[in-house]
């Protein structure tokens, strides 16, 4: 006689759901750890750098966030520097990637990542959007499971979302997962403050190359 069947038809959907994340986890093409966040970060960078003057971002301020030592801002002037190299266009770089490329040659490239008294926000980039994102499927694929909060009969989204985390190695309770979902409308204000509040307007520059 069988005596593993769970004994309700909640318990039943609580473990084919969790077997549904983590087949979804395991497809995830991006690793979830700070150095997927730093590099997510880094690209958006690099990519204002290469559209030159149609960026949104000036040069100024990608100099002042890597001198302010925001790693992913000098991993991504020292990309698009040696880029220029390799395609002998150093000389048509703009003033102020030349001195940085200077300045960058008496130094070692940044470490990733940020000292733990420090907001963290950008180290936890990719991890918190994989959490919006299974949060959000399993709304849609089991509306009846609860979005917050457990109660007596069923474990709520956020626990589901918390303990397939906890089971891949980064641990999370239900009320950090929380925390993450009720904190995603102000996600994109604090990645901007944490890393442009404490540069002054004069970082922005005269326009995007600032040349």
């Amino acid at each position: 006689m069988l005596t593993t069947l769970p004994a309700t038809f909640a318990e039943a959907e609580e473990a084919e759901i969790l077997e549904t994340l983590e087949r979804w986890h395991g497809r995830l093409t991006i690793k979830l750890d700070s150095e997927a966040g730093h590099n997510a970060i880094r690209d958006n960078l690099l990519w204002q750098l290469e559209r030159g003057a149609t960026a949104s971002l000036p040069l100024a301020a990608i100099v002042a966030l890597a001198d302010a030592g925001h790693p992913p801002a000098d991993h991504a002037l020292r990309i698009h520097i040696h880029r220029a190299i390799d395609d002998d266009s150093f000389a048509a770089l703009p003033v102020q990637l030349r001195a940085y490329s200077q300045r960058a040659l008496t130094r070692s490239p940044l470490s990733i990542g940020y000292p733990s008294n420090q907001p963290q926000v950008v180290s936890d980039f990719a991890r918190d959007v994989a959490i919006w994102w299974f949060y959000d499927q399993i709304l849609a694929r089991w509306p009846q499971v609860p979005p917050l909060h457990s109660n007596q009969t069923r474990h709520s989204a956020a626990w589901l979302v918390a303990l397939l985390f906890t089971r891949n190695g980064t641990k999370l309770s239900e009320q950090q997962v929380r925390r993450i979902i009720k904190g995603r409308s102000t996600h994109t204000r604090r990645l901007a403050e944490f890393l442009f509040g404490e540069l002054g307007e004069e970082s922005f520059g005269q326009g995007p190359n600032d040349r």
